[in-house]
């Protein structure tokens, strides 16, 4: 059995949720699941071939089995063995593995009630979670709708409960690592109680390396422990996660960071500081979904998505880390039926190298905080975006990677918009530099980019309008910013 180094580099750390081994999700990806190489043909075998150096592969919510649901694919009898085909085929292959738990996955918070909640202990034990059962009737749009089908982490059996889980699972599958997904989702405490109860995160996370230690020393191989946290520092600490107490104590040997949905809101410098002072790995998390709605925005339409992807990626090697994670690429598949394979996994031979990116069309952006989504928005850093324009500038940071200094580079700046702009002035300033004749239209506003005035890195975009339309009844409204990179 090969041994993988706990602080080797990874080009591409791939996330695979897991939802091909169940017959729901078999059928709303379209995927035609028979048999056990046909398991593995919908997803993990596509990575051969790729710079996909990790294959992490999500043993679901903590419950037996995955969510509760015990309709299987085809072809597969149960959860293990679908962790082990993956296990087997990975290995064979060279290409490490990671077990990922979610640690309080809140999709059944939109159950109609405790008997129908994906974990038996919920229903069993109610005031082990965040909230009471009535917040289920709250507005959607309330913390406190998603908390009350959530584990509250302060409870020791909630502890436990999680640490008996990982025992079982991690000693029964040969896996290289073991994620802890607190990305999955952001509550685990009482809201206002996160900060002060985090040294009982910090007591639970001492907990799961002791185990993982325990079972290195009978495998005779040891257990990378990997957490996945949220999109900043205090970000995370206010959400009960102590990451740098973690570091200090050496209780980690990879640290993934970001929800992924606000991709360029990670502050790489604050992590990769981070990073020098532990000497530990750090791989920002990208989430493809975010990308989806760029589709629409474009005139080239489905090039979006690997232009999107390609950018982010110009971008976090620009800044200095060594590796990037990927969580639903995958979901092309289900959201675009006419995609193939082959057009959705292009990027794993291209994103894991800074040379394979250069001179390739990219599809940087500015977004705004709708673009985090319900379950992502407490894990995610504040945006800049959305913005009411009034007559004096916003300025805006715009990432550009190192195609922002490449002389070869067109740039098209495409700012999205709601509301009136008939009749009214709308402004652009690029790095000090007026930019001249914006083509104003229903919802766009776009404009090309002189040569030479952007550059490598961070850049400032700075709009507004000859009024102050925050103030009117009919406000223009400025959501999203697209930088189109075009190479020829």
């Amino acid at each position: 059995m090969k041994t993988f180094e706990k602080h080797r580099s990874r080009r591409i750390i791939y996330n695979d949720d897991g939802d091909q081994q169940f017959a729901r999700c078999s059928v709303s990806y379209n995927y035609d699941i028979e048999d056990e190489q046909s398991f593995l043909d919908a997803r993990t075998s596509r990575i051969q071939g790729t710079q996909v150096d990790t294959y992490v592969w999500c043993v679901g919510n903590g419950a037996d089995p995955p969510y509760g649901d015990s309709k299987f694919s085809q072809g597969v009898r149960c959860a293990a063995q679908a962790s082990d085909l993956v296990l087997g085929w990975c290995h064979q292959k060279g290409v490490e593995v990671w077990g990922s738990l979610r640690m309080n996955d809140i999709h059944d918070s939109r159950a109609k009630d405790l008997d129908h909640v994906h974990d038996p202990l919920k229903r069993a034990h109610p005031e082990l979670l965040v909230a009471a059962e009535e917040d289920r009737l709250l507005p959607t749009e309330l913390a406190e709708r998603a908390q009350w089908a959530v584990f509250n982490y302060a409870r020791p059996k909630v502890q436990q409960h999680r640490i008996d889980f990982i025992q079982r699972n991690a000693s029964a599958h040969d896996f290289d690592g073991y994620e802890l997904d607190f990305s999955r989702h952001g509550f685990y405490f009482p809201l206002g109680e996160e900060r002060d109860l985090a040294p009982k995160m910090t007591d639970f996370v001492r907990k799961v390396r002791k185990v993982l230690d325990e079972i290195s020393e009978k495998r005779g191989r040891s257990y990378t422990l990997v957490t996945h946290v949220h999109d900043s520092i205090l970000t995370s600490l206010n959400q009960g996660l102590d990451v740098e107490t973690w570091l200090k104590e050496g209780l980690v040997d990879v640290l993934i960071v970001g929800v992924g949905y606000l991709p360029y809101l990670i502050p790489s410098s604050e992590w990769l500081s981070l990073s020098k002072k532990y000497g530990i790995a750090v791989y920002p998390a990208v989430n493809t979904n975010t990308y989806l709605p760029w589709l629409r925005e474009t005139p080239r339409g489905l090039e979006a998505f690997p232009n999107a992807i390609r950018a982010h990626a110009a971008h976090y090697w620009d800044s200095g880390f060594e590796g990037q994670y990927l969580f639903n690429l995958f979901c092309m598949d289900e959201a675009v039926r006419n995609v193939s394979p082959e057009f959705t996994d292009q990027v794993l031979t291209q994103i894991g190298s800074p040379e394979e990116l250069a001179g390739t069309e990219k599809l940087y952006g500015i977004q705004g905080a709708q673009d985090s989504g319900f379950s992502a928005r407490f894990g995610s850093d504040p945006a800049p975006l959305p913005i009411a324009l009034v007559g004096q500038e916003f300025k805006l940071p715009l990432e550009l990677g190192p195609d922002g200094g490449d002389s070869k580079a067109g740039i098209r700046i495409t700012v999205l918009a709601k509301g009136d702009t008939n009749g009214r002035r709308i402004w652009l300033r690029l790095n000090n530099r007026l930019l001249d004749g914006p083509v104003i239209s229903e919802g766009r506003i776009e404009v090309d980019v002189p040569g030479g005035y952007t550059r490598a890195g961070l850049n400032e975009l700075a709009v507004w309008a000859n009024e102050n339309t925050a103030v009117t009844e009919r406000p223009i409204v400025i959501n999203g910013v697209l930088a189109e990179v075009i190479y020829g």
